[in-house]
């Protein structure tokens, strides 16, 4: 049974991070992958060579025979891959796999891709993904006519629709308003709609800019306003509520081309660990001048929290051999794999939303 869906960037880390679940919490998710955005933007050949990577890790970490979904929100909506539209050419590519497409207003081209790969017998999935956000869902009647225009064709190819109802980050969004929105949109679309399989919140309390809620060299308890909006949620809906979130990055992270030498100067570690309904946030100084090992200190305060969860799952494991100077140093590429297995682990085992 699914319990919770992560969204995740679709890069190594993150991928890594699925071959690490144990098999129990592996069942319990459906994963959201998300084509990373890049800056500068992709061009046609760089997107090719990118999806495939993306489609070899992602066969290889979660497999061919569990579902996800699989999104290209993030990127820019108007490239022709090898004569085919974006998200045409990565369903083509991963084709074989249990991938369930995304479709979302306002993005025709991609939308018509769907309808016209589903015909043609590309995609196996019986169930398509409904991605609204908050703009979106604010109100249904609102938003009904241009549901009909944007998406009937494609709800008409498919057996089941799941809805996401996407608050990207939601720390300035007031709870109360916000999820009486959800319950209602969720109580419309039903009775327009019918063939709803799962109805999926999702959101994040982390910016994209980290600096923008934590000093260097400062910790912090970040509240998590996504799970008081779900939980609210919940309280108001007569429907199941699955529970997601972006783990422990923004929706609004991007892939950045820096100089080695400038990277050092402007990039800082850091490490965001679930307790209760929070975040625990610690930040170190630059590379430049706080040193390449400073993640032995950054895991070992969080080793010494009342709340770290020691041999919880494997990321726990990873930080407490960090945090005892076991192997080579951390550094903010393999803290990704980590981190998003505990995450993942405590949102399925431990968190009480």
């Amino acid at each position: 049974m699914i319990r919770y869906i992560p969204f995740l960037k679709a890069k190594g880390g993150e991928f890594t991070a699925m071959s690490a679940l144990t098999p129990g919490v592996k069942q319990s998710i459906c994963p959201f992958f998300d084509f990373p955005h890049k800056n500068p933007s992709y061009d046609a050949e760089t997107f090719a060579a990118k999806t495939f990577s993306i489609v070899t890790k992602l066969k290889k970490h979660w497999g061919t025979n569990a579902e996800f979904y699989f999104d290209d929100l993030d990127v820019g909506q108007n490239l022709i891959v090898k004569g085919d539209q974006q998200y045409a050419y990565i369903i083509k590519a991963l084709k074989g796999s249990q991938f369930i497409p995304v479709v979302a207003l306002d993005r025709t081209k991609h939308n018509s891709a769907v309808v016209q790969l589903k015909r043609d017998g590309e995609i196996a999935s019986a169930v398509v993904a409904f991605r609204a956000e908050q703009g979106d869902f604010e109100d249904f009647q609102s938003k009904q006519d241009q549901i009909d225009y944007d998406l009937s064709a494609v709800f008409k190819e498919f057996e089941a629709i799941d809805l996401i109802l996407d608050c990207r980050v939601c720390s300035s969004l007031e709870v109360s308003q916000t999820a009486k929105q959800i319950a209602a949109f969720t109580q419309k679309f039903y009775a327009a709609y019918r063939k709803v399989r799962h109805v999926i919140i999702t959101g994040s309390s982390i910016p994209a800019a980290i600096g923008d809620i934590i000093e260097v060299k400062s910790t912090m308890t970040l509240i998590r306003r996504e799970l008081e909006i779900i939980a609210k949620a919940r309280s108001l809906s007569e429907y199941e509520l699955i529970i997601g979130d972006y783990a422990t990055v923004s929706p609004f992270y991007s892939d950045t081309d820096l100089d080695p030498k400038l990277m050092q100067t402007v990039m800082t570690p850091r490490l965001i660990y679930p307790f209760n309904s929070s975040y625990f946030v610690a930040r170190g100084a630059s590379m430049k001048s706080g040193g390449q090992d400073q993640y032995v200190g950054l895991t070992r305060d969080l080793c010494k929290r009342d709340f770290f969860r020691q041999g919880y799952s494997a990321g726990e494991h990873y930080f407490y051999e960090k945090s005892k100077r076991i192997g080579k140093n951390a550094t903010n590429g393999t803290v990704v794999k980590p981190s998003v297995v505990a995450h993942v682990t405590y949102m399925v085992l431990g968190t009480k939303v």
